[in-house]
């Protein structure tokens, strides 16, 4: 059986976050993992952030701006034999709720709009590839609010950041709505190692085998309480 971590965040491209993309990749390795997404946050923080260092003019500075962890992470994947794949957890301006996004490749980003800027989850699966996935991350947060299921593939059912019972109302809702569950960890920090996840008998090389594993239900989610 293999191991995938869905959500990770990286401190080259969040203030919050206290691990490089490199060393991320060799924390799941030694954790038994076999792959894991990077799913930097895509917001307007971010631009504020770094804004010394984005050119806001400039799309592809921007975007190479963005996916520096998840190119330090995919070069240390390289060396060691380890699936790295590229996401987003996204947000839009008008709003708090947060969307993780599967089944993009790197210059994916160069050609979509600034994603942050769209208006709703609605317009973000109208601009993304045709098989590319959303899923609402941890949406019982306070102060966030569940979209519409019409607009979303699935619903991040477990998130190792955050507390059990809002976990426990996600899971109900997405079951209501049958909606597919996720896992991820929500990395930022080492304390986040390896919470959550899935596991899953296929083999996933590509961003397209993890969209082919997630339609299909080929996986068992990992929790870790």
């Amino acid at each position: 059986m293999k191991k995938y971590e869905l959500h990770a965040h990286t401190a080259e491209c969040d203030k919050v976050a206290g691990v490089g993309g490199a060393e991320i990749v060799r924390l799941y390795k030694d954790a038994g993992y076999d792959g894991l997404v990077i799913t930097d946050h895509y917001f307007a923080l971010f631009f504020d952030w770094f804004k010394d260092e984005i050119n806001i003019g400039n799309k592809k500075n921007i975007i190479d701006r963005y996916l520096r962890g998840y190119y330090s992470a995919r070069n240390e994947a390289e060396k060691i034999g380890f699936t790295l794949l590229c996401g987003a957890e996204v947000r839009f301006d008008n709003s708090i709720n947060d969307y993780l996004v599967y089944g993009l490749n790197e210059q994916d980003f160069y050609q979509l709009p600034l994603l942050n800027r769209l208006k709703d989850v609605e317009e973000l699966s109208r601009v993304l590839p045709e098989n590319a996935l959303i899923v609402q991350a941890h949406p019982f947060r306070d102060k966030m609010t569940v979209c519409s299921p019409d607009n979303i593939f699935g619903i991040e059912g477990y998130n190792g950041c955050t507390e059990k019972f809002r976990n426990k109302m996600a899971k109900t809702f997405a079951s209501h709505y049958n909606k597919p569950i996720t896992s991820g960890s929500d990395f930022h920090h080492v304390s986040h190692l390896a919470r959550g996840g899935i596991i899953t008998s296929k083999k996933i090389n590509s961003s397209s085998d993890l969209v082919d594993v997630l339609k299909n239900g080929d996986y068992r989610i990992i929790e870790s309480n």
